[in-house]
């Protein structure tokens, strides 16, 4: 019983944070590890990874499930907010109930709810790996890294078995693996930056005692060769390194140094501005940023802080402070406005949550986004080109490790945990040739440094599609309230079966061009020209398109021929491809209650897809990354992505349809031929000229009442259509119609040429009349006149004179 009582006295104190498991696992591994060498199993590190995104008390009771499979009892013995966690042989477990029960003391066994004990702990989806070239780095040395820029990342390393980090490194990230320069004189080494335009690095160190901090400069931060440009001594390390243009701004808690280097990279100039102490904390290093006018603003105060503005060499205070906690340690410029981006608090669901803050500096003006899924301690970052980078601080693994933000488009694209197994990640870049490359955190290995294969495409397909949602302060900053503005009204597109909703706008089908814009404003009209080619003869024709545009709203209209009637609208989603509408549609398109990307597609034809819903059709490409077969159409692929097609067609009744253009067998007499070409001119006459014969052949509705196949009537309407001219040939022309015939005129336009050979041009001899009986020619005994169109009339002018028929050559 003394024994019980020692371990209630020993009990593992662990707090509950959400997706902490694996730090958990960590922790009673310390503990019992050496006691229970089955907590070294690699099924605990798969929970691990499977519940690291759950709730802690899911992981916890997984934990504790898994060890009942191999012999021992997990108990929890704190009811309240902490864990009290003692580990108990599956052959103590009813005395030590018993005693728990007689002390009085909570004992709770860790088991997942509806498993029996000595069951597996339930296995969980981790999601999908982000596929990645992997290196470590194979020595004896221990490796932290703290920042990375351009082509480099930069730490601190140690040997193996000190516990100090002191000395100062650099990976050239270039290199795989990379390649590792150590110093044995570089002190709290770091925060690296790089500046594109001077083509030089900046870093941050300190003298051995680390008390008096220092600027490193240089071009190759391999080779180790810096320069110190700035004769301040810091507070330490400076944390805050901003590039603007051909300077260098340094901040430390009292201090705002601008070092202003030649075309040549070399120092041509220092000012320092010494800053009042903050009387909140003397640890804060002054945060800098710009605007996107190149205006430099910073402040060292940890509450409230004063803003002070640098503009033309000149510092004055600025018009407002920053509210609360807000820093302007992350903000980055708003490229070509007087804005800045920055991350500023509100009062959330349990905890004050981080939102990204859009800030005029000359109004106060401002809007404010949510980031759902990010925690705290948030950093910003332009990643490359339009893509801002949401960096978490990577050690809650409910939260995203990162988002990357298109603030064109506002797509968001998120990095979770689960995507690097059970690592967690710190590092993310892009080199300057574009590569990316991330840095995670492996037990008991160190530093791994991934470089993505199709990193955007995996990102698009690892997760639901997401779009930053900006919401409007009233307010001016900084007397901002503590909660977040009301939302806007979504913008959306909506498809329904029957309908199409703009904005609010429901437009029934058929659309035309003066229902739209009677609610949508004014059209601008353009015409496109262009060639087609016909895939069955090869042959090139001109056409010319009208397009109805909506620039602001990121729609386009292709007119029909009447120039009024609105056959497809395309909506564009994203910026990729040449189109004639330029903008991107600034909301959400919806299919039924889905986004459109959501919704149950089709494939078509190995490249594209499509869906049906009522009598809309919906064409576009998914977003996605394009396979590796088809990466010579990449550029043409991806343009398909940015836009969604909506063409509609009246639905038809299908049991009438069915029976339309089916041929029954004849309960009449009926005639005969044995030239097709004299056939099609008779019934020229007698189906479009004067109705006697029915169905009339519409292409457009026999090809979408046939069923074998798809009759795609834009690409083989060149050429007499098989299924088309096999209906003709079997036609049953009734004989008691044969006196109608008085009368025949043929002519390259006739309808029945363009029913059954749509884009004829007439050019050819296809429905030339070359041969011809008398047998057939004589049941149709008032036949008086034709005009012939023939390419060897003297074949058949003998013919027709002994049947006494006049003719006329076209």
């Amino acid at each position: 019983m003394a024994e019980f009582k020692q371990i209630i006295d020993d009990a593992l104190d662990i707090l509950k944070f959400d997706g902490a498991v694996q730090d958990t696992l960590a922790e009673l591994r310390r503990k019992w590890g050496a006691q229970v060498p089955a907590l070294l199993d690699e099924r605990f590190d798969a929970i691990g990874i499977q519940y690291m995104k759950l709730p802690h008390e899911k992981g916890a009771a997984a934990l504790g499930q898994e060890l009942s499979a191999f012999g021992w009892a997990l108990y929890n013995l704190d009811d309240e907010d902490e864990y009290l966690f003692a580990l108990i042989p599956e052959e103590e477990r009813s005395e030590w109930e018993r005693y728990c029960k007689k002390q009085g003391q909570y004992c709770h066994l860790m088991k997942q709810q509806g498993r029996k004990w000595g069951d597996h702990a339930k296995e969980q989806d981790p999601g999908k790996l982000m596929p990645c070239e992997e290196y470590i780095l194979q020595d004896e040395y221990d490796y932290f890294f703290n920042s990375l820029a351009g082509d480099f990342a930069a730490g601190e390393w140690k040997s193996s078995h000190s516990e100090e980090w002191k000395y100062g490194c650099v990976a050239d990230l270039r290199c795989r693996p990379p390649k590792v320069t150590r110093s044995k004189s570089l002190y709290q080494f770091g925060h690296l930056a790089y500046s594109d335009q001077a083509g030089v690095y900046a870093a941050s160190g300190a003298s051995a005692s680390g008390q008096i901090g220092k600027v490193l400069l240089g071009k190759n931060p391999s080779t180790l060769n810096f320069f110190e440009p700035s004769p301040i001594g810091y507070e330490g390390a400076p944390h805050s390194l901003r590039w603007v243009g051909n300077s260098l701004w340094v901040g430390d808690p009292t201090n705002a140094t601008r070092i202003e280097l030649t075309d040549r990279g070399t120092c041509q100039d220092v000012k320092n501005w010494p800053l009042p102490e903050d009387g909140w904390s003397t640890k804060y290093h002054c945060g800098i940023t710009t605007d996107g006018l190149g205006r430099v603003y910073f402040s060292n105060e940890w509450y409230k802080g004063q803003i002070y503005r640098w503009e033309n060499g000149k510092v004055t205070k600025h018009t407002f402070s920053l509210d609360g906690y807000d820093h302007l340690s992350e903000a980055v410029p708003v490229p070509g406005t007087n804005c800045i981006y920055m991350i500023h608090s509100v009062s959330g669901k349990w905890r004050m949550e981080e939102c990204l803050l859009e800030l005029d500096m000359d109004t106060g003006r401002c809007r404010i986004a949510p980031l759902p899924g990010m925690g705290e301690e948030l950093k910003l970052r332009w990643f490359t080109g339009d893509w801002l980078l949401v960096q978490g601080n990577g050690e809650i693994l409910s939260d995203d490790f990162a988002q990357l933000i298109n603030m064109n488009t506002r797509e968001v694209l998120r990095i979770r945990p689960g995507m690097f197994g059970g690592e967690k990640m710190q590092h993310i870049g892009t080199l300057i040739d574009g590569t990316v490359v991330i840095v995670t955190r492996r037990d008991r290995v160190g530093p791994v440094f991934r470089y993505p294969i199709d990193f955007w495409g995996f990102l698009r397909t690892a997760n639901k599609p997401k779009k930053l949602e900006w919401r409007e302060y009233k307010e001016v900053y900084p007397n901002l309230p503590i909660f977040l503005p009301p939302k806007a009204t979504e913008r959306k597109i909506i498809l329904k079966k029957d309908s199409l909703t703009i904005l609010g706008a429901v437009f029934t089908p058929p659309f035309t061009l003066s229902q739209l814009a009677e609610k949508l404003g004014p059209a601008h009209i353009v015409l496109q020209n262009g060639t087609r080619k016909s895939p069955m003869t090869g042959r090139e024709s001109p056409y010319t398109q009208a397009l109805a545009l909506w620039d602001e709203l990121g729609l386009q209209g292709w007119l029909d021929e009447d120039e009024q009637t609105i056959k497809t609208i395309g909506v564009r989603v994203a910026a990729q491809g040449e189109y004639a509408v330029r903008q991107t549609f600034d909301g959400a398109v919806w299919i039924g209650s889905k986004d459109y990307r959501e919704a149950s597609w089709k494939d078509f034809a190995g490249f594209a897809h499509t869906l049906k819903l009522g009598g809309f059709t919906v064409y576009t490409r998914l977003p996605g990354p394009v396979p590796e077969e088809q990466s010579a159409q990449k550029a043409k692929l991806e343009a398909l992505s940015a836009m969604v097609q909506i063409s509609w067609k009246e639905p038809e009744n299908k049991a009438a349809k069915a029976q339309k253009y089916k041929l029954s067998k004849p309960t009449e007499p009926v005639l005969t031929f044995t030239s097709f070409n004299f056939k099609l001119a008779v019934m020229e006459v007698l189906m479009y000229e004067k109705g006697l014969l029915a169905p009339k052949l519409d292409t457009h509705e026999f090809s979408r009442e046939y069923s074998r196949r798809k009759i795609d009537i834009d690409a083989e309407g060149y050429e007499p259509i098989p299924e088309i001219r096999k209906w003709l040939e079997k036609y049953p022309v009734p004989a008691r119609l044969a006196p109608e015939i008085t009368e025949i005129e043929m002519d390259g336009g006739s309808e029945i040429y363009t029913q059954l050979c749509p884009f004829w041009d007439g050019e050819d001899g296809a429905f030339d009349l070359n041969t011809i009986t008398e047998a057939e020619l004589r049941q149709f005994p008032n036949l008086k006149h034709i005009t012939l169109m023939s390419s060897k009339p003297e074949q058949v002018l003998p013919v027709l004179e002994r049947c006494g028929i006049k003719v006329d050559l076209l």
